[in-house]
């Protein structure tokens, strides 16, 4: 979702990446000491972590630890788990432990933090956080945590030395300055909040909707109407609709004026958690990430989108009910209702409820007459179910919306082209591939479609060429793409070349059949016939799911391939 912009920020910190598998495998000395009790719970949560059942997992390491509770490896596994299943509220004593065993370990001394916090104890949630690594993934945790906590304290000179702590790396200075100006605006010093949000707001070139909230704000609470309006207005003409953003620009210069994005220490804590669990799921550490985005729910749970991005991370294990679950604990009238019935739609859909998902997406679609998203999703799903005039008329219905086509909506174009190619309809498809160019001229995924499309029929041969040729000057590691130019090159006989090109092809997707079916003709056609029998062997041992392709292998294998020279 667009609120997020932390992800630029921890790419290359993942040192804690690993920490949640690794804390829910014990080595063998230590399967060794558990007592006899407790390894049979062990070894079924162990095979139920496998299982993607973490529910499962939790409950049986926590039945071992019971059997064996002085057992240290069990203990920190058990509060991993319980984080990341977001059963907190009862974890205090058991981190207590964890951190008199280790006292630099991450999970028990974030929680014991957090929970001093909260009572406003902040010289101890200090304490508890000074000891905790400081590389890998340590060295954003611990500024950003330590930032807040000073600023609890109210030592704003130690808070900014601890945010410090992140300049030097790009990505890392992004959160240091967006994190600074949410303590400078906290404690009242606006230039120097000011100063810090502008210079977040230079670093991205798309400011995400989370920098555009807190800034718009700080504009609007200092006086910065026209600030405010150029910010908003930017944004939506970028985004397209976001209720949120048009009634703040809707409200500008009214009462109520909106609050800070951190109207207290903890819920800047809650803000930190939150960016950095944005960033680790970028990085698809997803079991690290639910930690952090669970314990940011924990000390803040009326924020959505906190809850919001538990969800997702939910739907990133496959675990769709419990993610519906988390969901619909936003409330009815909440602002981001939009994005959390649409989670909720996509969530269906992951439990092969297509169905009941394509009539949530009616729903919304219902709701909001303007807006095209719920009638692109449900064109996806009739396309991905290869009902194609369904998919169109659902496309169709998208495109009926549209005032004015604008950049961003190439896509639609491209998904509609992409059916009415499927259906057989190759002149709907070609204009709407051509569509999708004039919005967005250098759009890989069109160059290619539309240039692999004329090579297939063997029209438009050297116009394919030039624009294969510019999609992979963007995505030069792009096997599909590397394939569509060994394949234009077959197709004008330069049998040489196409052979190269469709050599690193198969280097970068080993597993594709028509890659592979592509290879074996351009071997043939410049005499390795025995390697051109091999690939298209490969096919075969493929199981490709195209049954067409699948008779014409064969038929190649039994016959070879006629020469075009």
């Amino acid at each position: 979702m667009s609120f997020r912009f932390a992800s630029l920020a921890v790419a290359g910190l993942i040192g804690l990446g690993a920490a949640l598998p690794a804390c829910t495998t014990a080595s063998p000395a230590e399967a060794a000491r558990m007592s006899g009790a407790s390894v049979g719970s062990y070894l079924a949560g162990q095979h139920a972590y496998r299982l993607g059942d973490y529910t499962a997992a939790a409950d049986y390491m926590s039945q071992a630890l019971a059997a064996d509770p002085d057992n240290p490896a069990l203990l920190r596994r058990v509060l991993i788990l319980q984080v990341a299943e977001g059963r907190i509220a009862s974890l205090s004593s058991l981190a207590d432990r964890v951190a008199r065993l280790a006292p630099d370990d991450p999970v028990a001394g974030l929680l014991l933090a957090l929970e001093s916090a909260r009572a406003k104890d902040y010289e101890r949630a200090i304490a508890y956080v000074e000891p905790l690594e400081t590389r890998g993934l340590g060295r954003l945790v611990r500024p950003l945590i330590l930032g807040w906590l000073q600023a609890g304290k109210g030592d704003i000179t130690a808070a900014t030395e601890a945010l410090n702590a992140l300049a030097g790396d790009p990505g890392l200075t992004l959160l240091k300055d967006f994190h600074t100006g949410l303590i400078m605006d906290l404690v009242g010093e606006p230039q120097a909040a000011e100063v810090a949000f502008e210079r977040t707001l230079a670093t991205v070139s798309a400011p995400p909707l989370r920098l555009v909230q807190a800034l718009g704000s700080f504009y609007e609470r200092n006086g910065k109407i026209e600030q405010a309006r150029n910010l908003y207005t930017d944004y939506l003409a970028r985004m397209g609709e976001d209720d949120r953003i048009q009634r703040r620009l809707d409200g500008l210069g009214k009462e109520p004026k909106p609050q800070r994005l951190a109207r207290n220490p903890v819920e800047g804590l809650a803000e930190a958690l939150y960016d950095i669990a944005t960033g680790l799921r970028r990085d698809r550490a997803v079991e690290v990430s639910l930690i952090y985005a669970r314990l940011a729910l924990h000390i803040r749970p009326e924020e959505p989108i906190s809850r919001i991005l538990v969800g997702e991370l939910l739907q990133d294990q496959k675990r769709f009910e419990r993610a519906i679950e988390v969901f619909d604990g936003v409330p009815k009238d909440s602002s981001y209702r939009w994005e959390v019935d649409m989670a909720i739609a996509e969530s269906l859909n992951g439990l092969d409820r297509s169905e009941e998902a394509a009539a949530k997406f009616e729903d919304l679609a219902a709701r909001d007459k303007t807006r095209i998203e719920p009638l692109v999703r449900i064109g996806d799903l009739k396309r991905a179910a290869e009902d194609y005039p369904a998919a169109i008329t659902a496309y169709d219905r998208a495109v009926a919306r549209l005032t004015e086509p604008v950049q961003r909506n190439w896509s639609l174009y491209y998904v509609r082209g992409i059916a009415h190619e499927r259906a057989k309809q190759w002149e709907a498809a070609e204009r709407d591939f051509l569509r999708a160019l004039e919005l967005q001229p250098e759009q890989p995924l069109v160059l290619n479609y539309l240039a692999y499309s004329w090579t297939e029929q063997g029209i438009k041969l050297d116009q394919a060429h030039e624009m294969i040729e510019r999609a992979v000057a963007q995505r030069p590691s792009d096997g599909y793409i590397i394939d569509s130019l060994g394949w234009v090159l077959y197709q004008q006989q330069r049998y040489d070349d196409a052979v190269r090109q469709l050599e690193r092809a198969i280097e970068l997707m080993p597993h594709d059949p028509t890659i592979n079916d592509h290879l074996g003709d351009a071997y043939w056609q410049v005499g390795r016939r025995t390697e051109a029998r091999f690939q298209w062997q490969r096919v075969i041992s493929l199981k490709p799911e195209d049954k067409e392709l699948e008779a014409k292998v064969r038929s190649k294998l039994a016959d070879g391939l006629a020469s075009r020279n």
